[in-house]
């Protein structure tokens, strides 16, 4: 097992590791990653639908490894295998409870209301408003929630105060 500390500096780096042990799915193939390495199709065979995107979550987090597994017949391809890189997590950074409880609201957000305020950040996006402050000003949000929903997002990107759309890569 490996024991290694993932270090974080900033309040917002907590959501997509909070977000991954607040889904069964999610959690389940972190454990099974904490205990061995396993291809996607291994992931799938046992926990189904979800796999893929716990996965980005993992790979959103910084917390995954991947590796080539080679294949045991000849004529067959290796296969991408992954395990996770954390097991602890190191915090260093100061945050009130009120910002601690914007960022908790933005992880258990009802997904129609997120998917709904992760569409209007990429309209502004879209409009040329990529930076924190301007998507603020337009939306009528506060820094750390347009910050906490980039992150939380597997469509967006944070980038210091700007946010990116993110391209779609492969895991």
């Amino acid at each position: 097992m490996v024991k290694r500390a993932k270090l974080v500096n900033d309040i917002v780096e907590l959501i997509p590791i909070l977000q991954m042990f607040s889904v069964d799915i999610y959690r389940n193939v972190y454990d099974a990653l904490l205990r061995e390495w396993l291809t996607f199709d291994e992931l799938k065979e046992r926990f189904g639908e979800g796999v893929e995107e716990a996965l980005k979550v993992l790979k959103h987090a910084g917390m995954l490894d991947v590796k080539w597994r080679m294949p045991t017949e000849p004529k067959d391809k290796p296969k991408k295998e992954y395990h996770v890189s954390y097991t602890h997590l190191s915090a260093n950074f100061y945050a009130s409870l009120k910002d601690l409880n914007k960022i908790l609201e933005v992880i258990f957000m009802p997904d129609d209301e997120f998917e709904e305020y992760v569409q209007k950040i990429i309209e502004e996006i879209k409009a040329g408003r990529k930076s924190v402050p301007h998507i603020c000003k337009s939306l009528g949000l506060e820094p750390l929630t347009v910050r906490s929903i980039a992150k939380k997002s597997l469509k967006l990107n944070i980038k210091g105060q700007l946010v990116e759309i993110a391209k779609n890569e492969e895991i």
